[in-house]
């Protein structure tokens, strides 16, 4: 197993550490290169020598590609470079994990066969979607696309190594624990989410990228359980002994929920990002019928977020508090 990683001292420590964690010994390898660099910045002549006898290359470069948009580069470029890497290699697949977002504004089911609906899409929405569209229209090799919808810790120990999605929203649920529980707390209409735990996502990708390819196909790594945003925000509420939440008001836009009053400032303050409120709830839901034919006689199950939350709970209010 080859993975890409950039030049200087702190990436290859960062490597030699997460491949001592992998138990991989010296199958797996280090080459040295970068996603914002053209061709990855791989040596021409490890190319040449791999060509062929790549099995699969697997891209997870979606997070650089929504920070290269944020700088004003250009959309999909790391996918891009992986593309070309993958057609060079002539390699038996490319696997690019992408995302739910893509659905942006999509209403009623959104199925693992759609993508381009006519959706609105917010920037990091935007270019989730176009390095999905360079993998659709611009890659020679077969090809299958992953979605997950949005990772949070490990259901057994609860473990994560980044704040996003829903933690944004711990803080403000453990400051409402001051408040008399019997009093619920009034919010705007916050439609659809969908979670899963870290580890039903690693599982499932290592189960289906091992199976025979079929060209084209698309697998939703989802919770086939319909969430809403405020149910699941209420599971999280019941481990902070928080009031619950109270859907009683209109749904408005984004941009007005930050403008209610105290809302904007409370958010703010707590440094929630303005595109979390965008990314994290949906007004559809998700079709996942390729991923369950592919994990059928399996036991990779999604399992219920009632099961697991207190232990996302817990490791958050341990570690990251």
């Amino acid at each position: 197993m080859h993975v890409l990683v950039r030049p200087g001292a702190e990436y290859a420590y960062r490597f030699d550490r997460r491949a001592r964690e992998w138990c991989g010994g010296d199958r797996v390898r280090p080459v040295r290169g970068d996603l914002a660099e053209r061709g990855l910045g791989v040596d021409s002549d490890w190319v040449a020598a791999h060509r062929g006898s790549i099995d699969r290359v697997i891209n997870l470069s979606a997070g650089f590609d929504v920070a290269e948009s944020g700088r004003g580069g250009a959309a999909g470029h790391g996918t891009r470079q992986v593309i070309d890497v993958a057609e060079r290699l002539e390699a038996g697949a490319l696997h690019h994990i992408s995302s739910v977002r893509v659905a942006g504004s999509a209403a009623g089911m959104f199925c693992e066969d759609m993508f381009d609906v006519g959706q609105s899409l917010s920037a990091t929405q935007r270019a989730i979607f176009e390095a999905e569209r360079a993998v659709r229209e611009e890659c020679a090799v077969p090809w299958q696309i992953y979605r997950p919808s949005i990772v949070i810790g490990h259901s057994r120990t609860g473990e994560i190594d980044r704040i996003c999605g829903p933690y944004y929203f711990f803080r403000l649920l453990r400051m409402a624990a001051q408040l008399p529980r019997i009093l619920p707390l009034v919010v705007p209409k916050l439609g659809e989410t969908n979670m899963v735990p870290v580890d039903f996502v690693a599982r499932a990708l290592d189960h289906i990228v091992h199976r025979p390819v079929t060209p084209g196909a698309t697998f939703h790594l989802v919770d086939p359980r319909r969430q809403s945003t405020a149910e699941v925000l209420n599971l999280f509420a019941d481990e902070a002994g928080a009031p619950h939440l109270l859907e009683a008001m209109p749904r408005p836009t984004h941009e007005m929920m930050h403008r209610l009053p105290g809302v904007g400032w409370a958010l703010s303050h707590l440094g929630v990002p303005r595109e979390v409120l965008e990314d994290n709830e949906f007004s559809c839901w998700f079709d996942n019928r390729n991923t369950a034919a592919a994990l059928a006689g399996t036991d990779i199950r999604v399992p219920p977020l009632v099961a697991y939350a207190p232990i996302i709970w817990k490791y958050w209010a341990e570690n990251w508090v």
